[in-house]
């Protein structure tokens, strides 16, 4: 019976909390399909579970929390759901948290390591451990930070999330991305890495893992109506007519969000279609971009359709079913940038599962593959007059009605016929299910237990430590990195906000 160590996110989509992360929507893709009936693993007649059917997992959890999805503090907590199943929460800001999860991870002995988005992957692959490593990379961080970059006008973030790649992509043995251009970029860096070597010759490093989605708990029939939704947000849904036509932007407003287009083509679309409403979710990404959506609400406040915007902020998880039978159309605009074509949409994937017609940019892998599948209508990047037009289009047919309106239908209905035939959890995760069967470490990786690529051993501490720094005038440039970070923490927010664990985890850096 293989023990298996998983270290993701939280929030989990089925946490009743004020918002719902991609890292934990991601999170519970790879855990699910290991922890169905406390922990064993029951496979049905799935094609993807034909490998493991027949053996069960000892599987171990770990959490790592992100504090600003919940109301309160997040303490450290040990749960033990079966014998072959349990769960240990720890804030991402805990300074003690690295330190934790060694000390996990030497009382569980693990069989297989897991780690579940970027951060917790770089986690696991600071650990000592002798097990196969699976990294899984929810999207190419190099992408995000340069669009990260782009937003604050500094170029301070791109060593560390350099490190944080370099230390996973030379470590793992396994590594998952959410798409096919995604692959082919982790390809180069594992060259960079010295990693395409003799001893890796024809061994598949990378694998596919698009984004899942399933039906989460609460999600089916409980919020038909307002009396099962909170009282605010039946409030702020006052604000809309009943008979308008109501447009969807779902969750946050990341780096890669083309706010500009988003306003342009929405308010060009309000021209021609009066019963025609903007209804959103979500709002600033916490702690990494707080001006794409600032800058989208300012463009709003002058515009003469500002009444027919409606925001109702980052929205409990419950209410969502109820926020998604409310509209009629899913919106997604992304910036034409990488993080768009190496990325993944966990919005697109939503808004079909609940049937919802979708306008979307063309930049993402997913984007290209649902629009083409019939579940709506793709527009170039950058272009809002296609936008509008595409909006409007949808709009008059739903407002005329009659033949037309069976083209929505049929746009719903070809959504949730993608989500079910391609984004079922068992479907998506076969690649990792089937390495569980029989984990090996990659061939070109030594036998101490620190992982390959240079990382192991004398050679690997020396080079663990100079990294691409060389040695102390490193340490320096990282020390001055990290006080950039500080004194622009502080001009953002203040030293209200600053605590002691702000203090300690900017000493971690170290």
């Amino acid at each position: 019976m293989k023990r298996i160590l998983i270290i993701g996110n939280s929030p989990l989509p089925e946490e009743n909390t004020k918002s719902r992360p991609a890292a934990g929507l991601r999170t519970w893709q790879f855990l699910k399909p290991l922890t169905r009936e406390g922990g064993i693993v029951s496979a049905g007649a799935d094609r993807a579970f034909s490998a493991v059917k027949r053996q069960e997992f000892i599987v171990k959890f770990v959490s790592v929390a992100m504090p600003e999805c919940y109301d309160g503090e997040v303490l450290y907590k040990e749960t033990a759901l079966s014998e072959k199943y349990a769960e240990i929460l720890i804030s991402k800001d805990d300074p003690h948290l690295l330190k934790t999860l060694q000390k996990i991870c030497d009382e569980f002995s693990p069989d297989a390591v897991i780690g579940v988005n970027t951060y917790p992957s770089f986690l696991a692959s600071c650990l000592r451990f002798s097990a196969p490593f699976w990294a899984d990379l929810n999207g190419w961080v190099m992408a995000e930070a340069q669009a990260q970059a782009y937003k604050m006008d500094s170029d301070d973030y791109l060593d560390h999330y350099y490190n944080m790649e370099r230390s996973i992509v030379s470590r793992a043995d396994k590594i998952s991305v959410v798409s096919k251009p995604q692959e082919y970029a982790l390809y180069g860096e594992l060259a960079s890495f010295g990693r395409m070597s003799k001893d890796s010759f024809g061994y598949k490093f990378v694998e596919h893992i698009p984004n899942g989605t399933e039906w989460f708990e609460g999600e089916r029939g409980e919020h038909a109506d307002t009396n099962a939704v909170s009282a605010d947000l039946a409030d702020v849904f006052q604000h809309v007519p009943k008979d308008a036509f109501v447009m969807l932007w779902m969750g946050g407003y990341n780096t890669w969000v083309d706010e500009i287009t988003l306003f342009k083509g929405v308010t060009e679309a309000m021209k021609k279609c009066e019963k025609l409403y903007f209804v959103s979710t979500g709002g600033e990404i916490s702690g990494l971009d707080n001006k794409t959506f600032a800058k989208f609400k300012e463009l709003i406040e002058k515009s003469e359709f500002r009444n027919r915007f409606v925001f109702l902020g980052w929205v409990n998880t419950a209410d969502i079913p109820y926020v998604y039978r409310r509209t009629n159309l899913g919106l997604n605009v992304d910036r034409k940038c990488a993080e768009t074509i190496f990325g993944a949409r966990n919005r697109l994937n939503e808004m079909m599962k609940f049937g919802l017609p979708i306008v979307t940019t063309l930049g993402s892998e997913i984007s290209r593959e649902c629009t083409a599948y019939g579940a709506g209508v793709g527009v170039k990047s950058g272009d809002y007059e296609g936008l509008a037009s595409a909006i409007s289009t949808i709009y008059r047919e739903w407002y005329n009605g009659g033949r037309d309106s069976a083209r929505l239908r049929e746009y719903g209905a070809r959504g949730r016929e993608y989500t079910e035939k391609f984004c079922g959890y068992n479907v998506v995760c076969e690649p990792v299910l089937k390495w569980l069967e029989n984990p090996r470490p990659a061939p070109d990786r030594g036998g101490d237990g620190f992982g390959g690529g240079g990382f192991g051993g004398e050679r690997g501490i020396i080079a663990k430590f100079l990294g691409t720094t060389d040695g102390v005038f490193g340490l320096f440039k990282k020390f001055l990195r990290t006080s950039r970070s500080g004194v622009r923490y502080l001009k953002q927010n203040g030293l209200k906000k600053f605590s002691k664990k702000t203090w300690q985890k900017f000493l971690g850096k170290f």
